[in-house]
């Protein structure tokens, strides 16, 4: 009878290890899956400027995602009639801002795809273009940002309030330089 309770003591703990192992592959995957649709979002953005360079400033936006403060339905659906250039900046920022808190999948308690409380900051300079997304992670993360734009970008101003503080913010920063035609 000893003998097979310490067999069991052993199996036991043998399944608890596999178990743990298990939680953290479940997280690393997860936090892959967010930096992964984080990095399409940037490149969707930058994209979508580079397809229209001459109104690069027009594309500057601070804490988009923001469920308080959505930005305004734009004044021209461009994907059904022609649009000008300055429309189209405001079109692509708007559909952006959709993709990013995942609008184009939905179910009965909200968005299922996107990022998970995400905020997002386009900065312009010229021609420089830096492109900031943070969400909310499972683990804690060091952001080092030196960016000033970027650094702020995803502060939601009030991380007590969800029992989560800033430091479980992930954030991918993407800069580039878009010349005009």
């Amino acid at each position: 009878m000893l003998e097979f309770l310490i067999a069991l003591l052993i199996f036991s703990m043998g399944m608890l290890g596999l178990l743990s192992a298990q939680l953290v592959g479940k997280k690393a995957v997860y936090e892959a899956s967010q930096r992964s649709v984080a990095t399409a979002l940037a490149r969707d953005i930058l994209e979508r400027m580079r397809a229209n360079p001459d109104q690069i400033e027009s594309y500057d936006v601070t804490n988009a995602g923001d469920e308080r403060h959505r930005l305004p339905l734009p004044g021209a659906d461009c994907n059904a009639a022609a649009c000008s250039a300055a429309q189209l900046a405001a079109f692509d920022v708007w559909q952006w801002e959709a993709l990013l808190v995942g609008e184009s999948e939905e179910f009965s308690a909200g968005y299922a795809g996107g990022l998970l409380s995400p905020r997002a900051c386009i900065a312009t300079d010229g021609g420089e273009v830096a492109v900031a997304i943070s969400w909310l992670g499972t683990s804690t993360a060091e952001n080092t940002v030196g960016n000033k734009q970027a650094a702020v970008c995803g502060d939601d101003g009030e991380p007590a309030a969800q029992g989560i503080g800033t430091r479980h913010r992930h954030q991918l920063t993407l800069a580039t330089f878009i010349g005009g035609r």
